[in-house]
């Protein structure tokens, strides 16, 4: 079995950015473009990491399209490989699919289980799959809070019409698409091999590397096994700590600062102890602060020192966290302040094209001429208070590209005579929430902002890989955990920012990083 070379760095030392574009500079010298594979763990990465590539010179008139399956994620690429099951049953489809819950019903599974969330028998399926375990030995040693209410026995039943109908349908899972390349694929004729974020491959999906690997000249693992947090799935620190020590290793840092570098390492020391070694992990020259808050809904000092940058900097901050309620604290916190945010990977609670409404309508009644899209915004969550039978005399398509008075709009029946009366958009609007209306108001009065969202919030698996100039960590904990693994989590989270973080005190029974 070929075995990787392991490039190990800290967060930030630029194992992504730095060493995998030169990487693959250097392999274009020896091998065609279309035999380097570059695998990473998320879209999101993936699609960076091909972003830079494709503005190396030796890429001139390289398409992205036509590198869609050279760098991809791990998952895509074992799918592009194989040949009959093309539709992917994901997480969404588990928990809303009527026929597999009827299928669950045939099973007799107790009401309490079947009206449960479908999410935790899929997550059971896909954590068993990852340590390499059978239904019945991943239940020996799981942590079995994760998946109530479910049982054994119940999981037992349910996963058979769940294979039944995967098979009959020809769909696949996340966990198919491995196994499959596994069992069925042959192995790719490349020269070389980069596997980002290597620290979070499990059992199946190591396999699978390695059979893709078998002809290759060159194989590389790029990651940190600090950074190893998805061992409930089947990634295996001790594993990564091994291939860490004969790894070649990045130093110099180039996101965070001293203080922020300070504060995880001391975080991650009793793991280097454990281990048996020192990391250098170099510090950019900037400074930074550390604060801390013993809620979100406490004035002092710290609380104030974070409105004030949020308000009066173009900064970015991360607010992350370990569990589920967190993210319920986190919501109501921006809301109540007025600040605008977007859950990382998704749009913002409120997006800017409603914002902006609100904020030009005004504008707009006063005889502003305004562009078409803007116009075409207005309409979109307009009522029939002003909107006329819900339509005009001509289709927008059919306007020339340019600005337009609500005079105009009302000209050619789109709205009704007065409608400009009402400057204030939210008594025109087709529905009214008041909460939501009253959080539209609060971003408006402290200055709206036409920018990108700058305040992002997620769990810490979500945000690993990411970087913000700001981070605020909530230390509340669901459950007890292997210390180590708290360790590894706190790491991560803290070592998301560059300059300022802030430490959320615990609002619950555990707190990340205690034994």
């Amino acid at each position: 079995m070929k075995q990787p070379k392991f490039i190990s760095g800290p967060p930030g030392t630029g194992k992504t950015s730095i060493f995998i574009t030169q990487k693959y500079t250097e392999l274009l010298k020896k091998y065609p473009h279309n035999r380097i594979i570059i695998l990473s763990h998320t879209n999101v990465a993936a699609d960076e990491i091909r972003d830079e590539i494709l503005k190396l010179p030796e890429m001139q008139g390289v398409t992205k399209k036509s590198m869609k399956y050279n760098i991809c994620t791990i998952h895509a690429y074992c799918k592009s490989r194989l040949v009959g099951r093309k539709e992917v049953f994901s997480y969404e489809d588990h928990k809303n699919l009527s026929m597999i819950d009827s299928l669950f019903k045939l099973q007799r599974v107790t009401e309490s289980e079947f009206n449960s969330d479908k999410h935790k028998f899929y997550r059971y399926l896909a954590d068993a799959h990852g340590k390499g375990n059978t239904l019945k030995e991943h239940w020996k040693t799981c942590d079995k809070e994760i998946y109530k209410p479910y049982s054994l026995n119940s999981i037992e039943q349910m996963a058979f019409p769940y294979f039944e109908y995967k098979k009959d349908n020809h769909v696949c899972d996340y966990a198919d698409m491995i196994q499959d390349f596994i069992d069925k694929a042959v192995e790719p004729d490349i020269d070389a091999l980069i596997v980002d974020e290597a620290q979070d491959s499990n059992v199946p999906q190591r396999e699978a590397l390695n059979k893709m690997a078998t002809k290759a000249k060159e194989y590389y693992f790029v990651g940190d096994a600090d950074q190893t947090i998805f061992e409930f799935a089947g990634s295996d620190a001790d594993y990564y700590h091994r291939l860490s020590r004969d790894a070649e290793q990045l130093e110099q840092g180039h996101r965070c600062g001293k203080t922020i570098n300070t504060l995880c390492k001391r975080i991650i020391r009793p793991v280097w102890n454990h281990y048996g070694y020192e990391r250098v992990w170099k510090p950019t020259d900037v400074v930074g602060n550390h604060y801390h808050l013993p809620s979100l809904d406490k004035r002092c000092s710290a609380m104030t020192a974070l409105l004030d940058k949020i308000k009066n900097t173009n900064e970015t901050f991360l607010f992350t966290y370990r569990g589920t309620p967190s993210d319920s604290w986190v919501k109501k916190f921006f809301k109540q302040q007025g600040i605008e945010f977007a859950h990382v990977g998704n749009t913002a609670h409120v997006p800017k094209k409603e914002l902006r409404c609100h904020k030009l309508w005004p504008d707009f009644c006063k005889g502003t001429p305004m562009p078409l899209k803007q116009i075409k915004d207005f309409w979109q969550y307009m009522g029939s208070k002003v909107i006329v039978h819900g339509k005009g005399e001509e289709t927008f398509d059919e306007w020339i590209d340019k600005e337009y008075t609500i005079d105009h709009m009302i000209y050619h029946k789109y709205l009704k005579e007065g409608a400009g009366k009402e400057r204030d958009f939210a008594l025109i609007r087709k529905k009214t929430d008041p909460d939501r209306l009253i959080y539209i108001r609060k971003i408006l009065n402290k200055g709206y902002d036409d920018g990108e969202v700058r305040v992002k919030y997620a769990n810490i698996h979500t945000v690993k890989g990411l970087t913000f100039d700001n981070v605020v960590v909530d230390l509340t904990a669901t459950r007890q955990e292997d210390y180590f693994t708290q360790l590894r989590l706190k790491y991560v989270a803290y070592s998301r920012g560059k300059f300022d973080c802030w430490t959320v005190a615990s609002q619950g029974k555990y707190t990340l990083g205690v034994r």
